[in-house]
């Protein structure tokens, strides 16, 4: 028995048969003119009218509007059909709805149907693309004679001939089979269909831009496509009211990664499914709920997630079922309609086009971040039951859909997926263009104008009406003009000489260039090495001063071990297994918390996350001998456990989960020990500069610097600076220190555990009270201000020369600061001057 349409499905369905009717009229009023121009105008009305675009949410109809549309089409009009489901498995289920609600339409078999005279009266083929457009076996048989029937291609034209019209339903046409080839070639030059159902639970500006490209065909801008609103679905007891995202945030950001958010997701989300399990049963309904688990591609992550569900929370082993199939299939329905079948796990990569009316909670595991992300995660879970509509007297609880998130920046998705689903409006669309005849003088032509677009009043002297785009190809390229590369050639050619003598010289003494001469001219110019240039060192700069920190000593590993300070409050951290966590529980159609500032509760840490972060923090250390360190802090942390009173534990395998724990709430005992040990190691080395510095290429002179010369590696920022300190009287000389060169460069390493710091400059000045008055400058952008490691350099301090001075200015500001550590970042202690480089302080 065929669906009865809702008042706002039966709107948008009468909206698309009238302008279908309208492209028809289209066509008709073409069918009088001679044979060319009809063709040509035939072909103008389907890229220009043909594809409709209806979107709407998932379960609020779509398919039922289609079969509608395909049902209540004009008698006196054949059509031949091609319905493209997006997956193989949703052909047989597109056949049983066409069979139900359009009873009066054929539907033929693609395998045996193939004959004109099957498909003389009109009706419709169910497929895929993959099915007639791919380059495998089944598409071949499909586009080949056979005894089964003729070519697909062979009958399309039969079906013109016969007068047929060809017409094209899309379904979740988002997947963008236009930018497979194959597919686009058999949508544009083999059915070139006179009528195109675009439909979509995820119109996207750019996928119908994308396709009205790749196609030829115009699809229009929102305001010209079919919609349904969610409200109107909600209201006629389609679709659940709302969907609720539960996301957990650790309230201490250092246990952020300690916990197994996969697991906590499905721990949670069984729960809830519980509670609606009881809730269901209590109110009578019939009714096996079904937890949807989406997991990232990969048996590994399918595997572990059903191990631990049918494990750890108890879900007995035959109502937990893993589909793996690359694609959606029969089998994936048949498990989503099953009553025995409670969970059901899938990849990511089909979360696209399978119906799930019994779900009403899913477990989204490593969820991308984008609006289609969330469009499909909420299309599975926001039906409603055929059991559950109508009912009034339900728990509002059952009202909902649930989507629980193990990544909480997942969020973004859904959140944008609800507002995109919400802007949705129940409307028809436009009508398209209409035919207007123009005639001027003895020349007549049709135009197909868009409502509220202008009329062409002249015609053209073969009676077509337009203008001539103007191609890149028109567009002159002054690169392509004879005479200004002949002019630039004349103008390397005294370079081309002053290089290599008078080779390049033309033999009569002009300076006309010959085709010979060029081809030679070029190459040689890129393999030309000019001379180097040398700069000496000023007299009177000094021997300089550098921090030096050797390789690791000895028994470096048994050092860093005895070095950690395993206090009894770092003790007490060995036993601390849990995490504090709040809930956040947010509907994705009102952007709205539910409830107040969330639910906190605790949760157990991972063992599996503790040990892995702790084994970073391990591989930290990079100079030290990861196997031999461990061995060695084990030792050292289990006779600081005894020394403080405890009791060691007697297992190995416990001591080294104690041993992680205490670290990854420790996150600097490592580090600590490492600088105790090195800071130790450190000396103080002196340093003279090169008497030279050489460079391919002339540079700019400058006043004051120990070369002469402003050094060619300068970014913008420390270029301006260096043309500051160039130019001030305080300012002795000046030196670009260089990064990370032995012997050349003035270092800094007691800022840290082993990292060095070389800053910017170097720079002498009169009156400070510092051996030969330096100071050591940083350029510091503002990418950096709050990057690892970068803040601690500004308390970086010189044992002879003092603090890092480090400055910077903000992005479209041009005053440099004075930049100070202030919290966990840079921030401005006030303009920078030169003059605060006298003081020490």
């Amino acid at each position: 028995m065929p669906i009865v349409l809702k008042s706002f499905q039966r709107e948008v369905c009468d909206g698309i048969l009238a302008r279908f009717a309208n492209v028809r009229a289209l066509y008709e009023r073409t069918r009088l003119m001679e044979a060319p121009q009809r063709s040509g105008e035939t072909g103008k009305i389907r890229r220009n009218d043909a594809a409709v675009v209806l979107q709407a949410p998932t379960g609020s109809g779509k398919t039922a509007i289609a079969c509608t549309v395909l049902s209540e089409w004009p008698n006196d009009e054949r059509v031949l059909w091609f319905w493209f489901a997006p997956f193989a498995g949703l052909v047989e289920q597109a056949r049983i709805t066409l069979r139900t609600q359009a009873p009066n339409v054929e539907v033929f078999d693609l395998d045996s149907d193939r004959r004109l005279e099957a498909v003389h009266a009109g009706g419709v083929f169910v497929c895929t693309w993959a099915s007639v457009a791919a380059a495998n076996a089944q598409a071949r048989r499909a586009r080949t004679r056979s005894d089964a029937g003729q070519s697909l291609d062979d009958l399309i034209v039969q079906a013109r001939d016969a007068g047929l019209r060809i017409g094209c339903v899309v379904d979740e046409a988002h997947h963008g089979f236009h930018r497979a080839k194959q597919a686009r070639a058999l949508f544009t030059d083999v059915l070139a269909p006179d009528y195109a159902l675009m439909m979509t639970a995820t119109p996207r500006d750019r996928d119908v831009a994308e396709f009205e490209h790749e196609t030829g065909y115009r699809a229009g801008d929102a305001g010209d496509w079919a919609s349904v609103s969610r409200h109107d679905a909600v209201v006629a007891g389609l679709l659940k009211r709302g969907v609720r995202t539960v996301r957990f945030v650790a309230k201490d950001d250092d246990e952020q990664q300690l916990v197994d958010f996969e697991q906590l997701a499905l721990r949670e989300c069984s729960a809830a499914h519980r509670q609606i399990k009881a809730m269901l049963a209590d109110a009578r309904v019939p009714l096996t709920p079904l937890m949807l688990v989406q997991v990232p591609d990969g048996k590994a992550a399918q595997g572990k997630a059903a191990e631990y569900l049918t494990g750890t929370l108890g879900f007995a082993p035959e109502t937990v079922r893993v589909h793996t199939a690359d694609e959606p299939d029969p089998d994936l329905i048949a498990l989503a309609n099953d009553p025995k079948v409670e969970v059901l796990i899938f990849k990511m990569a089909v979360a696209l086009g399978f119906d799930a009316p019994r779900a009403f909670t899913l477990a989204a595991l490593r969820g991308a971040r984008d609006a289609d992300f969330g469009v499909q995660v909420i299309g599975r879970i926001v039906r409603v039951h055929a059991l559950l509509q109508g009912r009034n007297d339900l728990p509002e609880a059952l009202d909902h859909g649930y989507v629980f998130l193990a990544n909480a920046e997942s969020q973004e998705g859904l959140l944008s997926a609800g507002a995109q689903i919400n802007a949705m409006t129940t409307q028809a669309p436009e009508l398209g263009t209409q035919t207007v005849f123009t005639v001027s003088g003895e020349r007549s032509a049709v135009q197909l104008v868009a409502s509220g677009a202008p009329l062409a009043l002249l015609l053209e002297p073969d009676g077509a009406s337009h203008v001539e785009p103007v191609t890149d190809a028109q567009i002159e390229n002054p690169a392509d003009d004879p005479a200004r590369f002949e002019s630039q050639l004349q103008a390397m050619q005294p370079l081309a000489q002053s290089l290599f003598g008078e080779a390049f010289a033309p033999a009569d003494g002009s300076q006309q260039a010959s085709p010979a001469r060029d081809a030679r001219i070029a190459p040689l110019l890129l393999t030309a090495k000019p001379k180097t240039h040398a700069y000496a060192l000023r007299v009177d700069v000094p021997e300089l001063k550098t921090e030096w920190l050797p390789e690791p000593s000895g028994e470096y590993e048994l050092r860093l071990a005895d070095h950690v300070d395993f206090n009894k409050n770092v003790l007490a951290d060995r036993v601390r297994d849990r995490a504090a966590m709040r809930r956040m529980e947010s509907d994705v159609f009102a952007s709205e918390s539910v409830g107040e500032g969330g639910r906190d509760f605790w949760t157990e840490l991972s063992p599996a996350q503790v040990a892995d972060h702790a084994q970073k923090l391990l591989c930290g250390i990079a100079d030290a001998h990861q196997r031999e360190f461990r061995l060695r802090l084990l030792e050292r942390f289990a006779r600081a456990i005894q020394e403080s009173g405890a009791a060691a534990p007697d297992n190995e395998e416990e001591l080294e989960e104690q041993l992680d724990l205490v670290l990854v709430r420790n996150t600097k005992l490592l580090h600590e020990a490492r600088k105790r040990v090195r800071h130790a190691d450190l000396r103080v080395n002196a340093l003279r500069l090169p008497r030279e510095f050489g460079s391919d290429l002339p540079l700019q002179r400058a006043q004051r610097n120990v070369y002469g010369v402003f050094p060619p590696d300068l970014n913008p920022d420390e270029r301006r600076i260096a043309e500051m300190l160039d130019g001030h009287a305080l300012v002795q000389w000046w030196h670009r220190n260089p990064n990370k060169r032995p012997g050349e460069s003035v270092a800094l390493y007691a800022w840290d555990d082993g990292d060095g710091f070389f800053p910017d400059f170097v720079v002498a000045v009169h009156g400070r009270e510092t051996p030969h008055g330096i100071a050591l400058l940083e350029v510091k952008g503002q990418q950096l201000w709050n990057a690892f490691k970068e803040p601690d350099k500004a308390e970086a301090a010189h044992p002879e020369y003092g603090r890092v001075f480090m400055t910077g200015h903000k992005r479209n500001e041009s005053q440099f600061l004075l930049l100070r550590k202030r919290g966990d970042g840079l921030d401005s202690d006030g303009d920078f001057s030169l003059d605060r480089l006298k003081w020490t302080q």
